[in-house]
């Protein structure tokens, strides 16, 4: 049986005997209650009624009374009617009410003879007295005498007396009633508490009976329950509880065995758990220190020991400041964890028992009892060593050369930033200098990118060797090197250091059993004279670096403001020269080009002008190499080739005699790989034969790529297009190589043509030029002839061809097309040649 059944029980056990005491009780209440019913239906409604009967004949009585007597007062007749009205309503009321209270009474069913035999002498006696009134009141009304009303009031009075006598007598019967009324309930009332009485004694003692049975069937269970769990909180985890009752507490108990049998598991599990985890912190490659709150070890890891050089145990006790470098920075990390923040990873340095600074990685944390205390630190480092060493080899790859170990230019450009910061606040002079080596290509070509390699490293060494300590050596660049002279120094200390490096430089070098000379040319910028920042400084010394180069290399060069504005006046020329093509800035003349046996005009040469909306007319000289720096002169090239073909069918759909043009080709777009395609498309979509297009190269053009060049002059040669070699004579020509190349016509530079009347020199080299000219098969045009004896001299010499200003100056396509008109003579043009 379950307690809540047992309670049932019980419960219901208690309500059956108040019910029993309720009912007894409820059962003498009702006694009570039907004495009291006879009282308040019977006695107190005939008391009532006999009170009602005398009012209203007290009132018939009064009303009548002065009625009679106001007939014949000495009041005016207005207040004699006005008294008489008041009278009769309060006759007729009180008759109503004497009539109505005599219902009631017959009415009512509970009357016992002697009440009903009163309430009839009442009714008898007051309905005389009541007509004896009516009587009284026609009398009045009639205006009858005093002595006519006189004898109707004395037969009233009498009447008056016998009522209210009557009513006397039925009052005194109720009184009598009522008193054993009372009686009665006083009997009823003791009768019924002896009863209550009784019945609830009988009742409490069954219910301390069957309580004192329930709560010890209940409570002695419990009881050994609760030992039971006194057992197991102090830690008797065998403990059990023998409880055969079938009830909630015996399934309690088996629960209760049931925990202890967990709770055992679960203390095995915990011994198991703890013994797994101290493998594993035992196994952990991390070093583990646990701390007491105010920072003294209390326990250590095998990782941790093995990473200081100390024994198990051997660092207990002790304070954590002592396996730590920084003791401040021990503090602070102590602080922070004992503050109950956890410490995120934090570079901090170990110091192990043998004096060595290890680097770690240390995180933290406060452990916190149940009620939130601290009660103890946990520290976990990670030996970062070999990421030290992983970092330093990447800031060596990032800052410095891998091939010769020095700084490279991203640790060049920091120092020379910490130089100019340094002689800002402490002043003095500082040089940049920038050593280029010149010609180290050719190394690469000739003797290969290994040996290259290894005369990088040769001039490394010389150079580390003469520089002072304060100094700064740095490769910022494939074969350059530069140099940040710290103060104290001069213009004068840094010339002498500049020179030092050429001659250091000059030597040659013994690099695989072969003997390598290298030069090398130098930019000098002093700080702050040349420039305050390190982008100037940079921008200056490459300036001065060019200039060492256009000095013929093997030297030095300072900056001075002349190459800033040399430099100025070039960037505004090469951003001129962007617009100019798109702006249509250029154009072209024709110079004319002579056939010395007829003096006609065979050709023409197409020269390329600029005219500058601001400086005007730009020579070649300037604006073609710059052109060629900049990537430019292929776009150009392609648009003089394109004009010159146009204007050349132009002058042909005029009805002008059919000369060729010639086109100054650029050794940048002459190697271009499609410049076959480009001459090709052009010559197609101009319509101009190509006959009468001839391309112009230089010497070192021809030279460049030597079995390229002429499988690109054989293609061109195929189509067509004649080829001219320009300038001849002024650059390097292999005249086993020339006589491979399809070339059609010499043309023997003007420096040889000038003064060829006077100098002796000239003439030879021009009958030389023309004479090999003529073995190979190719004609000959001397540039540049101004006078008629330099004329004469080639025209005996057999010259093929000639131009100059003899012969007219470059000119507009309108000037010429007047010349080449089929009605003008040539021998008057030309001074009849």
């Amino acid at each position: 049986m379950k307690i809540r059944d047992t309670l049932i029980a019980g419960c219901c056990f208690f309500a059956l005997l108040t019910a029993l005491v309720g009912y007894f009780g409820g059962r003498s209440v009702t006694e009570i209650s039907g004495v009291f019913d006879v009282v308040t239906d019977d006695v107190v409604p005939q008391m009532m009624a006999l009170n009602d009967l005398r009012t209203a004949g007290l009132r018939i009585v009064s009303s009548t009374i002065e009625l009679a007597y106001s007939a014949h007062a000495g009041k005016s007749r207005q207040a004699r009617e006005t008294d008489r009205t008041d009278d009769l309503i309060m006759i007729e009321s009180a008759a109503k009410m004497f009539d109505d209270t005599l219902r009631k009474l017959d009415s009512r069913a509970r009357l016992s003879p002697a009440e009903r035999e009163i309430t009839s002498a009442i009714e008898t006696s007051g309905r005389r007295m009541v007509e004896t009134s009516g009587k009284i009141v026609r009398a009045v009304q009639r205006g009858a005498s005093s002595a006519q009303i006189f004898p109707l009031k004395e037969r009233f009075e009498g009447e008056e007396r016998v009522f209210l006598s009557t009513l006397e007598q039925a009052s005194a019967y109720e009184a009598e009633e009522l008193a054993s009324t009372r009686n009665e309930v006083d009997s009823t009332i003791s009768a019924s508490y002896l009863k209550i009485a009784a019945f609830s004694s009988v009742a409490f003692a069954l219910a301390i009976v069957g309580g004192v049975f329930a709560a010890r069937a209940i409570s002695r269970p419990i009881a050994t329950l609760h030992d039971g769990v006194v057992r197991v909180g102090q830690g008797e985890l065998e403990t059990r509880i023998d409880v055969a009752a079938y009830t909630e507490i015996g399934t309690l108990a088996a629960a209760f065995n049931q925990m202890t049998d967990d709770l055992r598991s679960a203390k095995e599990e915990i011994v198991a758990t703890s013994a797994y985890l101290d493998n594993v912190i035992r196994s952990m490659a991390d070093a583990l220190l646990v701390l007491t709150p105010d920072g003294t070890i209390a326990g250590t890891n095998p990782a941790l020991c093995s990473l200081l050089g100390y024994r198990d145990g051997e660092l207990s006790g002790q304070p954590f400041v002592s396996v730590m470098d920084d003791r401040v920075a021990a503090q602070e990390l102590l602080a922070e964890m004992a503050g109950g923040e956890r410490v995120p990873d934090r570079e901090l340095l170990y110091r192990a028992k043998d004096g060595e600074v290890i680097p770690v990685v240390i995180s933290g944390a406060a452990m916190h009892g149940p009620a939130g205390d601290i009660q103890g630190l946990v520290c976990i480092a990670h030996d970062i060593s070999e990421r030290r060493k992983a970092e330093e080899d990447i800031r060596q790859l990032a800052y410095f050369d891998p091939l010769t170990a020095l700084p490279n230019r991203s640790l060049f450009q920091i120092r020379l930033v910490q130089t100019i910061a340094t002689g800002r606040r402490m002043g003095g002079v500082s040089g940049l200098l920038i050593l280029d080596l010149d010609r180290f290509k050719d190394v690469n070509d000739t003797l290969g990118h290994v040996l290259g390699d290894e005369l990088l490293k040769a001039v490394t060494e010389r150079l580390r060797e003469s520089i002072r300590p304060s100094d700064f050596l740095a490769r910022v660049g494939g074969d350059e090197f530069a140099v940040i002279i710290a103060p104290p120094c001069d213009r004068r200390s840094i010339a002498d250091r500049a020179r030092t490096f050429l001659d250091l430089l000059a030597s040659p070098f013994a690099i695989d059993g072969k003997e390598i000379f290298i030069s090398t040319s130098i930019g000098i910028t002093i700080f702050p004279e040349d420039g305050e920042d390190g982008e100037s400084l940079l921008r200056h010394v490459d300036m001065a670096l060019y200039d060492a180069k256009a000095k013929g290399r093997n030297a030095f060069s300072f900056f001075s403001e002349e190459m800033n504005r040399s430099a100025r006046a070039r960037r505004t020329l090469e951003e001129s020269l962007r617009r100019a093509l798109l702006d249509e800035e250029f154009f072209l003349e024709y110079q004319p080009q002579i056939d010395l046996q007829s003096g006609a005009i065979y050709g023409v040469e197409a020269l390329l002008r600029w005219r500058h909306p601001e400086q005007g007319l730009i020579p070649p000289s300037r604006f073609i190499p710059v052109a060629e720096e900049i990537g430019l002169i292929r776009r150009l090239g392609d648009w003089v080739l394109r004009s010159a073909c146009l204007q050349c069918r132009e002058w042909i759909e005029a009805g002008c005699r059919s000369v060729s043009v010639a086109v100054n080709v650029s050794g940048y777009q002459f190697s271009h790989p499609d410049f076959v395609d480009t001459v090709e498309r052009i010559l197609a979509e101009t319509g101009l034969e190509p006959q009468l297009l001839e391309l112009e190269l230089t010497e070192s053009t021809l030279m460049e790529g030597k079995s390229d060049t002429i499988m690109t002059l054989v293609d061109l040669k195929a189509r067509g297009v004649s080829l001219a070699i320009d300038d001849f004579g002024t650059g390097y020509s292999s005249l086993s190589y020339l006589k491979h190349f399809p070339i059609d016509r010499l043309k023997i530079d003007r420096a040889f043509v000038r003064d060829i009347a006077t100098d002796a020199d000239g003439r030879a080299i021009v009958e030389a030029v023309v004479a090999m000219g003529h073995s190979l098969g190719l004609r000959v045009l001397a540039e540049g002839v101004e006078e008629e004896a330099e004329r004469a001299f080639l025209k005996e010499r057999g010259c093929d061809e000639v131009q100059g200003y003899l012969f007219g100056r470059p000119m507009p396509p309108t000037e010429l097309q007047r010349r080449l008109a089929p009605t003008v003579e040539t021998e008057c043009l030309f001074g009849g040649l």
